[in-house]
């Protein structure tokens, strides 16, 4: 091979490798912009807005690496404070939930992974599993905050079932949009 040949297969290869590199970030900051957006934009019940994060999240969990899914994880409830401060009416108790929020989503998105992706368990099982982790986890954050009357009892409610129907609402609409794409030819 000359050296005009080798530096053309160079020049090729790090074309390729700068050109997915950058669609890779491209695609990553547009998820981004809707995950931070999802709660901003869907002004319904906690219900609705939670099973598309939710849903959002699961579709990430298995179809992201690890770290993109995690650093998504962050921003819909980041979206939904702002909503607060923005729209009214900000409530502090959000604020005090938040860290806890993050880490029920990051729980979500780790146990998916982990059991369905990896361990190829069930699907059903799988979600069923990370939805009551993350429930559980949220609904003994808030009602360890309303020992310190950091949030209202309301949270309880809101972060126990509703979190848990949200994650499997949410886990099954993801389930079922994968496969229609997958069905449509649009994903491998």
């Amino acid at each position: 091979m000359t050296r005009m040949e080798l530096f053309g297969t160079v020049n090729e290869t790090l074309d390729k490798r700068l050109f997915a590199f950058a669609r890779e970030g491209a695609l990553f900051w547009a998820l981004a912009g809707f995950a931070f957006t999802i709660p901003l934009a869907l002004d319904g019940p906690q219900l609705l807005v939670g099973t598309v994060v939710n849903a959002f999240l699961v579709v990430c969990a298995l179809g992201l690496g690890a770290r993109q899914s995690y650093a998504l994880a962050l921003l819909p409830s980041l979206g939904a404070l702002s909503r607060g401060v923005l729209f009214g009416p900000f409530t502090p108790a959000l604020a005090f939930m938040l860290p806890f929020i993050w880490l029920g989503n990051l729980l979500l998105i780790y146990l998916v992974k982990a059991l369905f992706v990896e361990r190829k368990l069930n699907y059903a099982v799988s979600l069923g599993g990370a939805a009551l982790a993350k429930a559980g986890l949220l609904f003994a954050s808030a009602f360890l905050l309303l020992q310190f009357s950091f949030v209202p009892v309301l949270f309880l409610t809101a972060m126990g079932v509703v979190q848990l129907a949200t994650a499997l609402l949410g886990g099954a609409a993801a389930y079922a949009a994968l496969k229609a794409a997958r069905f449509a030819g649009c994903l491998k």
